[in-house]
């Protein structure tokens, strides 16, 4: 994240965030004086209580989507895996 941070600089722009890896730019906010708009984006996010939310709702939160990069699709999906096979 160093190479980015330097090369930023010098275009005069200061990134919110590692493009590669989605880490957070932890010195955002000291070199901008403004809090990072991605990490608000962040917070406002519900995490899902696995244990009480029905596996029809599960089903739903990613059956619509085209790629599965977060970590809880990844646990959604197996959830559902074992919920099949222990149903089937």
């Amino acid at each position: 994240m160093h190479n980015f941070l330097k090369k930023s600089k010098e275009s005069k722009s200061i990134p919110t965030h590692d493009p590669y890896t989605g880490e957070l730019n932890p010195l955002y906010e000291e070199l901008t004086g403004k809090k990072n708009p991605i990490n608000a984006k962040r917070s406002k996010h519900k995490p899902i209580d696995y244990n009480t939310t029905t596996m029809d709702d599960l089903v739903k939160s990613i059956e619509d989507k085209g790629i599965f990069n977060s970590t809880n699709d990844v646990y959604i999906i197996k959830k559902l895996i074992t919920f099949y096979k222990e149903n089937k």
